[in-house]
């Protein structure tokens, strides 16, 4: 994982060309993620910090780390899955529709360790690592703050059983959808 994430931002780094200088950012993310732990598929609140810098007319880089809540709080006797954080680096395309508005994918890895509890068990916790990607669109307020609205989706979907996920939990993948808030240094 390690070497993938090494390999994401050195390749973002030699992107960087000197047309247009760095704009670095820092940010939150707020929203719903619809944690998929192979069984079944809820939807929980979730956050993330996330530190970038679109270094690039069409390229930039993110790194972003988070959590979010428990699935099936509503109903104490359901079983709750939920992210205890995550980590995920992205290499950033983007494009310039004009001065405000910025549309982007992400493509990346992510590392989740998520945990899982059915009533009268122990909780499992499992950590996964695997490919991440996204679309999202930002709205430029002004020159130090904006705004985005984005869904991104982190690893692919484990493959379990319903007979077994109580025993051998192989952790989630989700498909987040968020808006953001990012404060741009320069």
């Amino acid at each position: 994982m390690k070497r993938w994430i090494i390999a994401a931002l050195a390749a973002a780094t030699l992107g960087a060309t000197a047309a247009q200088a760095s704009d670095p950012y820092v940010g939150i993310g707020v929203g719903g993620f619809n944690i998929d732990n192979g069984v079944s598929k809820k939807m929980a609140a979730g956050a993330y910090l996330q530190v970038g810098d679109d270094f690039s007319q069409y390229l930039g880089g993110e790194v972003r780390i988070g959590a979010s809540d428990r699935t099936g709080q509503a109903f104490p006797l359901q079983a709750q899955t939920r992210i205890d954080y995550f980590a995920a680096a992205y290499l950033k395309p983007r494009y310039e529709l004009n001065e405000q508005y910025t549309v982007y994918g992400l493509l990346g890895v992510a590392t989740v360790r998520a945990s899982y509890a059915a009533p009268g068990t122990l909780q499992q916790k499992k950590t996964r690592n695997g490919f991440a990607y996204g679309l999202g669109i930002d709205y430029r307020y002004n020159e130090n703050v904006s705004f985005g609205a984005e869904w991104s989706h982190m690893l692919t979907k484990p493959s379990i059983t319903p007979a077994a996920i109580g025993t051998n939990f192989q952790g989630v993948s989700s498909s987040v959808y968020t808006a953001s808030l990012k404060y741009h240094f320069f």
